[in-house]
């Protein structure tokens, strides 16, 4: 026995059994492997399927959208000949009711410009309210004039964006697709506005209303980036009503608050 402990030599028992332990554990790590592989996979193609349709209606395209968004999105804009020629912002304003009952609007505040002054969201991107803001832009343009004309009344009354949905189908019932899209925007935008508004005004009162505008501000064309008479063109925003605020099981309006309002003093912009 002294001879067999002092030396390296494994029973030959002993030694299949580590081997297939050993087998068996690195077989398992390839199947998890090639199972989030083929997961994460899928989700690219559909996030990439350009027919609304296809994507919303017969692929899990809400769900993949949130699998992707904001960390595994490249963005080919960045590249030339046709790199980014706009800046996103996403604008946020509250209906505030105080002890009184009294109710008055705060003033709009660029949540964009409050992000961006803190370092790590210029590195990290994408911010929270530029990615509000591009969905906000796309999905509202897709929808039809009525549609449009129907989305800048007011909704306070009810819950959450149902009024604001039953609106839209009732302006033009042939876009379905395009009203889901765009209800699925403007609640990641009223969520994040409601937070935003806690923020910023939840001590003068209770927050009874949300607002928010995706603006859409062109810079020079890049081909046109030497020319000293290039002018800036116009910038355009979505033109939306009042809707009630929407909060979530899970989030943190503290934690929330404490970081926005630190980015506010460093931009300089708290009411």
């Amino acid at each position: 026995m002294r001879g067999h402990r002092e030396g390296s030599t494994v029973p030959e028992q002993d030694r299949g059994r580590i081997d297939h332990r050993g087998s068996r554990a690195a077989l398992v790590g390839v199947v998890v492997a090639v199972a989030l592989l083929a997961v994460h996979m899928f989700f690219t193609a559909v996030v990439n399927v350009p027919s609304d349709r296809v994507k919303y209606e017969v692929l899990p395209g809400a769900l993949a959208d949130r699998y992707a968004q904001p960390y595994l999105v490249q963005d080919y804009k960045i590249f030339a000949p046709d790199p980014a020629d706009a800046d996103h912002q996403l604008w946020v304003r509250a209906w505030i009711e105080d002890e009184n009952g009294e109710r008055e609007p705060s003033e709009w505040v660029n949540t964009t410009h409050v992000e961006l002054s803190s370092l790590s969201q210029k590195v990290l991107r994408k911010q929270l309210s530029v990615t509000g803001a591009e969905r906000l832009m796309a999905a509202y343009q897709r929808l039809s004039a009525p549609q449009q004309a129907a989305a800048q009344r007011n909704y306070l009354e009810g819950d959450a964006l149902f009024g604001l949905d039953e609106a839209l189908r009732t302006a033009d019932d042939s876009r379905p697709v395009a009203v889901s899209a765009f209800i699925r925007a403007d609640n990641y935008a009223t969520s994040y506005a409601t937070q935003v508004a806690h923020a910023l005004w939840g001590d003068d009162g209770s927050v009874v209303g949300v607002q928010v505008r995706a603006v859409y501000d062109p810079v020079i064309r890049w081909n046109d980036r030497h020319d000293p008479d290039a002018q800036r063109p116009a910038a355009s925003y979505t033109d939306l009503g009042w809707v009630p605020p929407m909060e979530w099981e899970g989030q943190d309006p503290e934690a929330f608050a404490r970081t926005f309002t630190n980015w506010a003093e460093r931009a300089e912009v708290l009411p």
